[in-house]
């Protein structure tokens, strides 16, 4: 286990060898410049005598300038991460020369199986692949499940597993059709995270209102060197190049989307921990037991009206109008100010009056206290991510 007391989640560049469809940033195949300097940044993480994990992110940081001097920099005293599409070989091999495993949480390698197809560059993957799983590092390579993607997963799965690599599905998150998911996924893929039970915690999740050790111990840092609280709280709490003052303590989130690690860093009273436990169990396909957690969740707070909503909508789809209409009618009535509840209680109110022509069915409910929550977000297009 990595002993460290601090995380930072560094973005270094929005450049990226890949042009990916489906990526929430505009990437540009482009030379990097202004890089930070290792002098920068590591007067930055040697304050304090803080130990740090830095995850570091992109674009493609294998594309950074002097990237593994970089990391020989880095791990001296600190520990890494490194979120890659594994295609630069020549980078690669030296990374694994030079960079010890012990100093590395983990290689996050995404699969981009649709432009790396384009480029021809599977087996380009797969032997880097094993160029860093030989030389001793932990490899997780993720595939984005995106609901054009279904049909050919498995293939893709048994194919990565006769040449050595398991293949982790994670969800997508994001609008897809007019869908919010992971939420509207088809039973056939919660039935592929079934086997995933982590990636229902992969959700981006509400937790406004509860307090979260993010800009105390988890910060993100932009390409320039300013730092925010966390990828969903873009308060700036300075820059590396000037001064940078981190939170003394948690501290409420402040904000209706966590994007990214927040599950790893929220204090969650007891009802919420069960919720958080509901909403996994729901990706994963196991909705009984979800509506079991949710139902824990309302033994310690009977007015948590988002475990009341998502018990409604299972009961909606499976054909009690009747119950889910009570259930929404209280989630409402608890918390009138979250428009979801209203929007599904009007339509199992219209399926009971007989609409047959309703295209649309009540939505999950991922707000994990509502009681302080004064809208819900939507996700549009440009704010969907992996």
């Amino acid at each position: 286990m990595l002993n460290y007391n601090k995380s930072m989640i560094w973005n270094m560049t929005r450049n990226c060898n890949f042009q990916c469809s489906y990526c929430y940033f505009p990437h540009k195949n482009e030379k990097i410049t202004n890089p930070i300097t290792f002098e920068s940044l590591l007067n930055f993480l040697n304050k304090n005598d803080d130990v740090w994990l830095v995850g570091m992110t992109g674009g493609e940081p294998f594309i950074y300038p002097n990237f593994v001097s970089l990391c020989e920099q880095l791990t001296k005293k600190h520990f890494i991460g490194v979120d890659t599409n594994l295609s630069l070989s020549k980078e690669i091999k030296a990374f694994a020369e030079k960079i010890s495993p012990s100093r590395v949480n983990d290689i996050y390698a995404s699969l981009h199986i649709e432009e790396r197809e384009k480029r021809n560059a599977v087996q380009n993957f797969i032997d880097n692949y094993h160029t860093l799983a030989d030389a001793g590092f932990t490899i997780k390579v993720n595939y984005v499940l995106h609901p054009t993607m279904e049909a050919r997963y498995p293939k893709d799965v048994a194919f990565f597993k006769d040449n050595g690599i398991p293949i982790t599905p994670r969800p997508f998150k994001g609008i897809y059709n007019n869908l919010k998911y992971p939420q509207n996924y088809s039973s056939e893929i919660k039935n592929i995270f079934a086997d995933h039970p982590t990636a229902g915690t992969k959700m981006v999740f509400n937790f406004r209102g509860v307090d979260c050790k993010s800009g105390q111990t988890f910060i993100r840092m932009e390409p320039d060197g300013t730092i925010f609280r966390c990828p969903g709280d873009r308060t700036v709490l300075g820059n590396i190049h000037e001064n940078v003052n981190l939170y003394a303590c948690a501290t409420p989130c402040n904000v209706n989307r966590c994007p990214c690690q927040g599950i790893n860093y929220v204090k969650l009273n007891p009802a919420e921990g069960w919720f958080i436990e509901g909403m996994r169990l729901f990706l994963t396909g196991a909705e009984k037991n979800a509506a079991n957690a949710f139902r824990q969740t309302l033994l310690y707070d009977s007015e948590h009206s988002s475990a009341l909503n998502n018990i409604g909508v299972f009961a909606y789809e499976n054909k009690n109008y009747a119950h889910a209409k009570r259930l929404f009618e209280q989630a409402h009535n608890f918390h009138p100010q979250v428009p979801l509840f209203k929007q599904n209680l009007e339509i199992v109110k219209n399926t009971l009056e007989g609409d047959k022509q309703l295209s649309i069915h009540p939505e999950i409910s991922e707000i994990v206290r509502p009681s302080v929550v004064n809208y819900e977000y939507s996700v549009t297009p440009e704010q969907s991510t992996e």
